[in-house]
Order: structure tokens, then sequence, then C-alpha cells
């Protein structure tokens, strides 16, 4: 079944050329503009193949633009998070503990995290609530 619908598909062709052949210039013009076409989509196909990857200095560009930017948290950190930073510090050290295991371990805890954190307000605020909860300090 195969071999004819080949061959049957050749004899359509040679129709077709012969057919070409008696028309002259027009059908010519037409096999053209269907060889331009033809390359126009080869070549784009790949140029969108061989198109670059972004290096890596690209992509995080594009991850910095598509996330959100509190800009609030920047100014608190560039001008308060030092103020909040020392009296987090002085307060959660962990050698204001010294009697109780637990506490002194909780608090070495969060003083890491507070010396991890020291330029990020948004963090230090929440550091100050869970010093507040954990270790029963007033501020």
């Amino acid at each position: 079944m195969k071999d004819t619908l080949i061959q049957d598909s050749l004899k359509v062709a040679e129709q077709a050329i012969s057919a070409s052949s008696d028309k002259g210039d027009s059908t010519n013009i037409w096999m053209w503009v269907a060889v331009g076409e033809f390359a126009i989509i080869v070549g784009l196909l790949l140029a969108k193949k061989l198109k670059r990857k972004p290096n890596a200095k690209q992509r995080f560009k594009e991850e910095a633009k598509s996330q959100d930017v509190d800009f609030n948290n920047i100014i608190k950190s560039s001008f308060h998070s030092t103020e909040l930073y020392d009296i987090l510090k002085v307060k959660c050290h962990p050698d204001r503990f010294p009697t109780d295991p637990e506490l002194n371990g909780i608090a070495d805890k969060l003083f890491q995290e507070i010396t991890k954190n020291k330029t990020n307000h948004k963090r230090l605020e929440e550091l100050k609530i869970e010093a507040e909860q954990k270790l029963n300090i007033n501020f």
C-alpha cells in the first residue's frame, strides 16, 4: 500500500513538472517564492535554536527584576538597623543567662541570628519580638 502511494505521488509530481514546463515563466516565479519562504522559515528556526543563552549576570539581573523589593526595609536597614542591632546584642547576649542552661541555649541561637542579620531591620524586628516571647525581655 505504501509503495502504491509513493508511486502515485511520483506520477502526480511528474505531471506537475511537465505541466509547469508547458505554462512558461509564471510557475517558475511561484516556485522561487516558495523556495524563498522555505529559506526564511529555515533561517528563523536556526536563529531560534542558535540563540544565545543568558549568562549568569543576565540571569541574576532578570531574577532581580522579577522579585518584589521592600524599599521601606531597605531605608530602615540603611539608617536604623545599627541602633536596633546594638540594643539586641546587649539584651540577648548569652552571658546574661549563665544560671539557666535552657535560656542560655535560646539566647545563643537568637544572638547568632541577630549577628547574622545585623543589617536587616525587618528581621531584627522579628528577632526582637521572638526575644520578648522566649527570653521574657522588656525593651
